[in-house]
């Protein structure tokens, strides 16, 4: 679980670190955004933004609430929540920036579909017939 210090930082000194956090993350690669992020996230906080961003490109694919936190083992408040939040339009700007490339949007969708069967072959015809194949 995240914790939050009840000691605030004046807003303007926050929005200052907020910016070159931005500025930061703008300028990483893929190899040094993986080693910037797991230096700088705990383990409970890279679940969570995981999690999030699971969920999100779940609702993006039209998915219920229900097989939201049925599949990402969120609680059904935490789902409704991110249900609510997409359909009013709060991730527009995750939305168009991580479908604007259709390849890479289409591997994250792939991951998440094999993480969720846990590994199962895709339902239908042909189910084994990856299985089969390395035969």
């Amino acid at each position: 679980m995240t914790n939050v210090s009840k000691q605030k930082m004046p807003k303007r000194d926050l929005d200052k670190i907020y910016a070159q956090l931005h500025n930061i993350v703008g300028k990483l690669n893929k190899h040094s955004s993986s080693l910037f992020f797991n230096d700088l996230l705990g383990p409970e906080e890279q679940i969570m933004l995981t999690k999030r961003l699971a969920a999100v490109v779940m609702f993006i694919e039209g998915n219920s609430s229900y097989r939201v936190w049925q599949l990402l083992k969120l609680s059904p408040s935490t789902a409704e929540h991110i249900r609510h939040d997409y359909a009013n339009g709060r991730y527009d700007n995750i939305e168009k920036i991580i479908t604007k490339n259709k390849a890479d949007y289409e591997q994250f969708w792939k991951t998440l579909e094999v993480v969720l069967r846990a590994g199962m072959p895709p339902m239908g015809r042909g189910r084994w017939k990856s299985l089969f194949d390395q035969y």
